[in-house]
């Protein structure tokens, strides 16, 4: 009994970081997507927000927008990110973690610095786009383009691919493919039969670690493009009080994060129904 209690204990920092940080402030957003404070103080049951959140031609326009970069720039991580995370589980242990210090190397940078520097490399008079020019590829520049939120989401969650997958390739048990070697497998039927399916979980942790933030950002639209609307931008826009001239929390923007946390847990269950469906297989498909 008294060892239930103790660990209980030891839980309840956990527990409450959790209610504070977590629970709370979804709380506050679905109180303020549903009741609205009047101007006498009072509380006002509304769902004239969430309507509007959900029917709104522009909002949902963003939201499509959001879904659309954001599964491209997943797309492109994945397709990056898994030969990178391959090539890194298979060099020797020394240049593995020498190589595995570079890839972290990014994220240890504030997110906003990153995207600043991009944006010098990309703009008119970046090095990027002179190159590009250069080879006659491109004309007049990459900044304010729709490739170019892509190219920032990439930049800033590439790391969040290849770690997730790397570390699942470094858990596969090497007697399973000397094994299958020894049946006569080839190196592409070892990687389709075995380090593909072995490496699953890893590859849903890596979409989801980077679709959601992808979909939720503001930050890369609006330094790199702030032609277009995305969701993170709308209700960013709304809490700074632009809508409707004020400050301080918005309703609008309170139902749209709603919104959007609906369509962030759906797309979460989705991949963890993957996820789940690959374990239960035992990893093999």
């Amino acid at each position: 009994m008294s060892k239930k209690i103790n660990n209980a204990l030891k839980c309840i920092p956990v527990y409450l970081w959790l209610i504070i940080f977590t629970v709370v402030p979804l709380l506050m957003v679905f109180f303020y997507a549903i009741f609205e404070v009047t101007e006498s103080g009072g509380i006002r049951f509304s769902l004239e927000y969430l309507k509007d959140a959900i029917s709104n031609p522009q909002y949902l326009d963003a939201m499509l927008r959001s879904l659309e970069y954001a599964f491209f720039s997943t797309l492109v991580c994945l397709i990056l990110g898994y030969p990178l995370a391959f090539i890194l589980s298979n060099m020797e242990e020394r240049k593995r973690n020498f190589v595995s210090v570079l890839f972290l190397l990014p994220m240890w940078m504030n997110f906003l610095i990153r995207t600043y520097a991009l944006s010098s490399l990309i703009n008119e008079q970046g090095v990027v786009t002179k190159f590009l020019q250069w080879l006659g590829l491109l004309e007049g520049s990459i900044t304010g383009t729709e490739a170019a939120i892509i190219i920032g989401m990439v930049y800033n969650f590439l790391p969040f691919m290849i770690l997730p997958v790397y570390t699942s390739m470094l858990k596969i048990d090497n007697r399973i493919v000397e094994a299958a070697r020894d049946l006569g497998a080839d190196s592409f039927t070892v990687f389709q039969k075995i380090v593909l399916p072995l490496t699953v979980p890893g590859i849903i942790s890596g979409i989801t670690m980077v679709f959601v933030p992808c979909i939720t950002t503001f930050v890369i639209p609006q330094l790199l493009n702030n032609k277009v609307w995305t969701i993170g931008s709308l209700i960013e826009f709304q809490i700074n009080g632009n809508a409707n001239g004020s400050g301080g929390v918005n309703n609008t923007a309170a139902a749209i994060s709603f919104f959007l946390m609906i369509i962030v847990f759906i797309c979460m269950s989705i991949f963890s129904k993957f996820d789940s469906d690959g374990a239960e297989n035992g990893g093999l498909m």
